[in-house]
């Protein structure tokens, strides 16, 4: 069988506590394929190998799962492993009295109730010493692998802790610049705020003052209107006196019209015409005349009054609204 991995391990014997015994394990693939025992208590050296069949056959025995048997050697065999400790045992006794074949038999402990996960016959070893040989270099091998890997361990861990250091001090230095940027914001903000509520107030002022003038200007407009409705009232009012004054005919007037005749039915006959007739008829009649130049001057002066009130009228709107600008 080609070997590829190898493990050491120093175990005890449960009836020698105090004997110690190396274990040196050769697998290739992994336990379950099999794997050669050698074992040497640093003066005689023993020898055993079990093969594939065997491994299945334990896991038959105890009826375990193939996988989860050969996971179970290997932490017994090897001491890989955080749950190996505590758990396996050894047992190390003659084949039959007198015999120089050993069994090595490993046991699981759990609950307090042990089984056993197989056992190895071995044979002892024609040069110890050649075994001894080779577990001291493979465990000086095995050293130097452990130093290495423990310094590789040592540099990656100052490495880490370097780069914790410059990390913890850039999120410090990101910390400060946050607070003196939140600060700084803080502070702008604060001022563009009280500058937003001083627009604020003026606009409301302007708001209110201008509200102000517009109710002024209503209630300045309202009165004007009001009397320049009380003035074309009084206007109006006296107008009809007026025209009274001089549309109607005088008494004089009326006493020099003469009375006209009442028209004689057409049944009755005319008189006849006498010189005074005659006389009376040629004679112009100048009363409708005086009447007629009478109400000409009366139209006149009634349309100097009416331009005359449309001026004042067109004098006080002017004044208003230069009042207004």
């Amino acid at each position: 069988m080609r070997c590829h991995s190898t493990s050491v391990r120093q175990i005890s014997i449960s009836s020698e506590p105090h004997r110690i015994l190396f274990l040196k394990l050769e697998w290739a693939k992994d336990l379950g394929s099999g794997f050669i025992i050698l074992l040497s208590d640093g003066v005689s050296a023993w020898s055993g190998e079990v093969s594939e069949e065997d491994v299945s056959r334990e896991a038959q025995e105890i009826e375990m799962e193939r996988e989860r048997y050969v996971g179970d050697l290997h932490l017994a065999l090897t001491g890989e492993g955080p749950a190996a400790e505590g758990e396996y045992s050894f047992h190390l006794t003659p084949e039959r009295p007198g015999s120089p074949l050993l069994q090595l038999s490993y046991e699981k402990v759990q609950n307090d109730i042990s089984f056993r996960l197989g056992v190895v016959e071995l044979r002892a070893v024609p040069e110890p010493t050649e075994v001894i040989r080779e577990l001291i270099s493979h465990s000086l091998e095995q050293s130097t692998r452990l130093r290495a890997k423990n310094q590789h361990l040592l540099e990656e861990n100052q490495k880490l802790r370097k780069e914790q250091e410059h990390i913890t001090k850039e999120m410090e230095r990101y910390v400060q610049g946050k607070e003196t940027l939140e600060r700084d914001l803080y502070s702008r903000f604060v001022l563009v705020l009280n500058e937003k509520k001083a627009k604020l107030r003026v606009l409301q002022e302007r708001v209110r003052e201008l509200e102000e003038s517009i109710e002024e200007n209503r209630l300045r407009k309202k009165k004007a209107d009001s009397e320049d409705r009380e003035a074309t009232e009084t206007a109006a009012d006296k107008s009809p006196g007026e025209e009274s004054d001089y549309g109607g005919s005088t008494e004089d007037e009326q006493e020099a019209e003469p009375r006209r005749p009442d028209p004689k039915p057409p049944t009755q006959e005319m008189p006849e015409s006498s010189p005074m007739d005659d006389s009376l008829n040629d004679i112009t009649d100048v009363a409708p005349c005086r009447k007629r130049r009478h109400r000409h001057l009366q139209q006149l002066e009634t349309q100097a009054k009416r331009a005359a009130l449309d001026q004042r009228q067109r004098s006080r709107s002017k004044r208003r609204k230069s009042k207004l600008c």
